[in-house]
């Protein structure tokens, strides 16, 4: 039976209570996965998506990942005050996707 990648990362934080950044974690997968460069190129964004679904995985701050049995509580619960800071970031991004759409309509014009 083969080790999948999210099963190394899961055994690696086992053993790192703090956690570590994304890119240690993966050096660390990509090694003991045996993967070379042109490899690990290929496996990395299936590797991030699969630690950012499964639910054993938490990211902390600034991509650094622990696992959710080693957090507290307030460390990784989501409050309705950061759903509306995630809501009104992203219609500052709506307005400002806008407003480029109307200078570029501008530019077309002429």
């Amino acid at each position: 039976m083969s080790v999948r990648a999210i099963d190394v990362a899961y055994n690696l934080l086992l053993d790192c209570k703090e956690g570590m950044p994304f890119k240690d974690l993966w050096e660390k997968v990509k090694t003991e996965m045996g993967y070379d460069e042109k490899m690990a190129s290929k496996k990395i964004s299936q590797f991030y998506t699969n630690l950012s679904l499964d639910g054993r995985f938490v990211n902390l701050d600034n991509n650094f990942w622990n696992l959710k049995s080693h957090c507290k509580y307030d460390e990784v619960a989501v409050t309705e005050e950061d759903l509306q800071e995630i809501d009104d970031s992203d219609d500052e991004n709506d307005d400002e996707y806008q407003e480029d759409e109307v200078v570029e309509n501008e530019e077309d014009e002429y």
